[in-house]
């Protein structure tokens, strides 16, 4: 066996730094959190070649004092944890007193520094871990380090760098982040001499979101603000109408430092449930505010990954805040018409003798020099009188109206006036059927009363006389009665409120009423199985089911749990009967669900079945529905905030504002 020695600084250094230092935006992050840690208001970072050959990370914070400069760069040296007690309570981004010393091991690295206070600052060099340099200069306040040549000592880990635009992008990712978590920092980012990145560091969440992600991403938002006792959950999420294919722009940080949490994904997702279409992703940039004795950032030297003491406190603050910010936001969806600009009509040509003189004065006198007056006068009024100029030209105009088929010819000037005619007068036959007992038929005649049979498709009278079955409203908060104007491609329920325009999508309308009215309906029965079914389990679903066995009583589904990795199922849910449903299929997602902290089991297994039976008893496109069966859809609509999206996540209804269209007619500017 070999014998134990211990290993040389020069090795264990560069074994640590390791573990700290990646890539080069690993650099970049521990230098820029200690400028904020440091309290500066103003960070400019500059790279060159991804960072590889060439970084410099510029602050206003406080600096560092003469003789502190190298004790800053030996390992586990830091100035914001004196003793264990501190590591219960940090709220800085930087403790763990390796930053310096690790990018110190693997690179060249030069720093000027001031305090405010001094006369002079300090320049410092080290390369490898060697000291160079240590002297008084002077620079401004704040702090300034330069590094050179990453892993210019250790080649294999050079050989390991992507390529300078995958690096540079990494570089500027973490910046990004950084601004979005510190919106009281101005940050700068220069890549090759060129800046890409600047934010104006006023302390406003939607306007570092806007300075990053720009105007698309920043409209499709709406605010969050949620607290539970000491928690507070502050930040935007997208709308559920705008949805990503991924979950790449979901940002979470809690007291200012970006995570990842599987608990905030599934809790984030878990509040956009029955609001987005199945297969997309909301995305958000949150930050939870919360006591630093309540979670644990000393997780990863990287400091990406945390623990919270209270993982369903912090499941239930995401949770409820988006299901509380998507209720708040208007999910109306708008439309928005585009003003185009008019076209003039075409103007008459002018006679030939003027056209022959203007042309003279405008053509080009190359070619013609030899030409006398009334020669060159011949040419141009013989191409002038060329009827194919004038056809071709005459294709150049052209309409963007909604009449853009209709093409003016030369000499008509009416077309109008020459080719419509008088509409004929519509032909009713006399007949008394349900449509024109409705208010909507034009009532051309008296009609005379008479008891018919029931027409209604899903719908009975009952119900259109039961006025208290419509959810009530509050006289704190009024709503506008809806009316309902007509139907569009047997699909669409045409409605009026006020000065806005309703279309209504009437199968999903539909759809999501039964969905409601199910789900309140549904009671969670167990059927007892007549041969039980056994399921292995990994330890961390074992983990999960076990002290839950009572929710998914609830749920009915009866579990008996086995040896540590052994689920026995003896009832499944009773509303499955039929269905082509596997009970260890259910147990397995519950076992995942209550792993990542989510517990709405009912909701998980129940939905999916749910949404199924809805669509298939809701109205469908191109029925043919009565008026007052429409006139109800509206009315449920309009007065349920629950229905705003159909259970698959599709929008349920658009409006348009009565001052876009009248924009659009130029009735008003």
């Amino acid at each position: 066996m070999a014998r134990i020695n211990l290993l040389d600084r020069s090795v264990y250094e560069l074994i640590a730094a390791g573990e700290v230092i990646e890539r080069p935006s690993s650099v970049i992050k521990e230098l820029v959190e200690n400028s904020i840690d440091a309290g500066a208001k103003h960070i400019t970072i500059e790279i060159k070649d991804g960072g590889s050959s060439f970084m410099r990370v510029t602050d206003d914070g406080c600096g560092i004092a003469f003789d502190e400069v190298p004790t800053a760069f030996l390992r586990h040296a830091t100035s914001k944890v004196q003793s264990a007690d501190d590591l219960e309570s940090i709220m800085t981004l930087g403790f763990r007193g390796e930053a310096l010393a690790s990018v110190a091991a693997v690179a060249k690295v030069e720093v000027l520094t001031k305090e405010a206070d001094e006369q002079y600052g300090t320049s410092f060099k080290i390369n490898g871990g060697d000291i160079l340099e240590h002297e008084r200069t002077g620079c401004p306040d704040g702090t300034t380090l330069i590094i050179r040549d990453l892993f210019y000592n250790v080649p294999a880990r050079q050989k390991f760098l992507k390529r300078d635009v995958t690096e540079g992008n990494q570089v500027q990712g973490l910046i990004d982040k950084l601004a979005l978590a510190h919106p009281d920092v101005s940050f700068r980012l220069i890549r090759d001499n060129k800046q890409v990145r600047s934010t104006g560091g006023d302390g406003d969440y939607y306007s570092a979101i806007y300075a990053v992600f720009g105007k698309q991403f920043a409209g499709s938002l709406i605010p969050v603000e949620y607290s539970m006792g000491d928690i507070t959950l502050t930040g935007y999420i997208s709308s559920p109408l705008f949805t990503r294919p991924n979950r790449s722009m979901q940002y979470f940080f809690v007291n200012g430092r970006y995570v990842r949490s599987v608990i905030c994904l599934t809790a984030l997702e878990e509040g956009y449930r029955g609001s987005i279409m199945t297969g997309k992703f909301p995305a958000c940039v949150l930050n939870i505010t919360m006591p630093p004795e309540l979670c644990d950032v000393n997780v990863s030297p990287s400091k990406t990954e945390i623990r919270f003491a209270d993982e369903k406190q912090i499941f239930d603050l995401l949770n409820f805040g988006t299901r509380n910010a998507i209720l708040n936001a208007d999910n109306k969806r708008e439309i928005k018409l585009e003003k185009q600009q008019p076209v003039s009509a075409p103007v008459a040509p002018q006679p030939l003798e003027k056209r022959v003189e203007a042309a003279i004065r405008t053509a080009p006198q190359e070619g013609f020099v030899k030409m006398s007056s009334e020669e060159y006068k011949e040419k141009v009024a013989k191409n002038l009188d060329d009827d194919r100029m004038f056809r071709i030209r005459e294709k150049e105009v052209r309409f963007h109206s909604p009449l853009s088929g209709i093409q003016p010819r030369k000499t008509e000037t009416s077309f109008v006036q020459q080719h419509i005619a008088e509409p004929e007068p519509v032909k009713t036959q006399e007949n008394t059927s349900a449509w024109q007992k409705s208010d909507f038929a034009p009532k051309t005649a008296p009609i005379a009363e008479e008891k018919e049979e029931n027409t209604y498709k899903f719908i009975t009278g009952a119900s259109l006389e039961a006025k208290e079955q419509l959810p009530a409203v509050t006289e704190q908060e009024p709503v506008q009665p809806i009316k309902v104007i007509g139907e569009l491609f047997a699909t669409y329920i045409l409605c009026q409120c006020g000065d806005e325009f309703i279309m209504i999508d009437k199968h999903a309308a539909h759809e999501r009423i039964k969905f409601e009215k199910k789900k309140t309906e549904l009671t969670t029965s167990s059927q007892l199985l007549t041969e039980s079914i056994c399921v292995d389990l990994s330890p961390e679903q074992y983990d999960a089911l076990s002290g839950n066995e009572d929710k998914l009583s609830d749920a009915g589904v009866d579990i008996i749990l086995h040896d540590g990795v052994r689920c026995e199922i003896t009832a499944a849910p009773s509303a499955f009967a039929g269905e082509k449903v596997n009970p260890s299929d259910i147990v397995v997602r519950a076992a995942d669900m209550l792993a990542s902290g989510n517990d709405n089991i009912i909701g998980e297994i129940y939905d999916d079945l749910l949404h199924s039976r809805a669509c298939k008893s809701a109205v469908k496109a191109n029925d043919i529905n009565h008026p007052d069966e429409l006139r109800v859809i509206a009315e449920e609509v309009w007065q349920n905030e629950k229905i705003r999206f159909c259970p698959h996540g599709r929008p349920v209804m658009v409006k348009l504002t009565k001052q876009e269209i009248e924009k659009y007619f130029s009735r008003i500017v």
